[in-house]
């Protein structure tokens, strides 16, 4: 027992790692939070049957259905096909027209009120203006949708994943850090206890 108290540092110094592990975690809620709440911020709404022009720059761009969405304070919710539903991209400047295909990675997101899903995709070559449209054709019809167009979401979501991970993991080992101090100081006082004793 004489022994055993006179073990230094006492593990009541094992706590100190209490306060790392719930800073980290409370950076990994922030981390997440903040991230997918903002992985939307750069895309464009469109409210189709309609067209627009758009400042696009050099990259891939994602064109998203949103299911659920808010647009001027009117709320559009697609429960309704959407079949037959086109939407092209031309160079305002020239009038050609940008390749459309569909996305290669599947993104999904339901964020603020707000979710939606990949359909389409189209590299852009050269920055400039625009010109975004979707319609049903001349001889066709469907509901008002929502899409939303911009680049980097995935991406922005799957980071922020990524990072809120790293975080989760780098706290739980900052909480360990001091205990694993303390039970290595622990057993150098152990034992040299054990040579004094011995001597």
């Amino acid at each position: 027992m004489d022994q055993i108290k006179g073990l230094r540092p006492s593990l009541w110094h094992c706590l100190w790692g209490v306060p790392l592990f719930l800073a980290g975690m409370s950076l990994f809620v922030y981390i997440l939070f903040h991230g997918l709440t903002h992985a939307t911020d750069s895309l464009v709404q469109v409210v189709v049957p309609g067209a627009t022009q758009l400042q696009l720059h050099r990259g891939l761009y994602t064109v998203f259905l949103e299911e659920e969405s808010v647009v001027n304070g009117k709320i559009y919710s697609t429960t309704q096909s959407v079949d037959g539903l086109v939407c092209q991209v031309n160079f305002s400047q020239t009038g050609s027209p940008v390749a459309v295909r569909r996305p290669g990675m599947s993104t999904t997101y339901s964020v603020g009120g707000r979710s939606g899903h990949s359909v389409l995709e189209f590299p852009i070559q050269e920055d400039g203006k625009y010109a975004f449209s979707c319609g049903y054709g001349e001889n066709a019809s469907g509901p008002e949708v929502v899409v939303a167009v911009g680049s980097g979401v995935g991406e922005a979501i799957l980071r922020t994943i990524l990072d809120g991970f790293l975080t989760f993991f780098g706290s739980g080992i900052a909480g360990l850090v001091p205990v694993l101090i303390v039970l290595i100081m622990r057993a150098r006082s152990k034992k040299q206890l054990h040579l004094s004793q011995t001597k």
